[in-house]
């Protein structure tokens, strides 16, 4: 299946997934290429079940989903966090195709990158 966009986030992580809520409020079509099969991959799979976020909840804000909740002192544990990046996906509709590795970017031959 081949794609055309005029514009590629390559990573699904907190810069990607906030780049394209802002490409999704201009109305730019785009789509975020994310290597891992599901949002949050660095927390779901590369930290310790019991780890918490370092910073207080107050601190978690991607744009359009700043914390709200009951305890802005406390931390986050990691599966919240996930949660909170699976939600964010959904809620925002954003269009992240997991399972894409880029391997490397190219300019075409009339300077756009492809």
């Amino acid at each position: 299946m081949t794609t055309h966009t005029d514009t590629l986030v390559v990573g699904g992580g907190q810069a990607g997934l906030a780049m394209s809520y802002h490409l999704a409020r201009q109305g730019r079509p785009h789509l975020v290429l994310e290597q891992a099969a599901q949002a949050g991959n660095a927390w779901r799979n590369g930290r310790w079940d019991s780890f918490t976020l370092v910073t207080p909840n107050w601190t978690t804000r991607l744009p359009g989903a700043e914390y709200d909740g009951p305890d802005p002192d406390g931390f986050l544990p990691k599966n919240d966090l996930v949660a909170y990046f699976e939600h964010y996906v959904e809620r925002f509709n954003l269009p992240v195709r997991y399972g894409v590795r880029v391997e490397s970017v190219e300019p075409k031959d009339n300077g756009a990158i492809g």
